[in-house]
């Protein structure tokens, strides 16, 4: 399994983007390459900056995986008011037991 700092590093270079490109007040280019060279675990504050600008979750930042909340939040757009699956009711409680 990857780490955060990989995922960071293959996102980034999949937008193309330059460590500068994504640093962020509070977020530096020099905190985003020591991050990327698994020197140092990211903030949960960090992560909620750079997620956006790599069109990620915080939650596949953190752990390489989809977010249930938004897949939750999908399969329920993508019914359009149809009885839900019950693929539904695992995700809610996936959600739930990550509080």
């Amino acid at each position: 399994m990857s780490t955060i700092g990989e995922r960071i590093r293959q996102r980034r270079v999949e937008l193309g983007l330059s460590q500068r490109d994504l640093a962020e007040p509070g977020v530096s280019y020099a905190y985003i390459s020591r991050i990327e060279a698994n020197t140092r675990r990211p903030s949960v504050h960090a992560l909620r900056k750079l997620a956006p600008k790599l069109q990620v979750s915080t939650h596949w930042l953190e752990n390489g995986e989809e977010d249930p909340a938004e897949q939750l939040a999908q399969l329920v757009l993508d019914q359009q008011g149809r009885p839900l699956p019950r693929r539904a009711a695992a995700l809610a409680r996936a959600v739930l037991e990550r509080r």
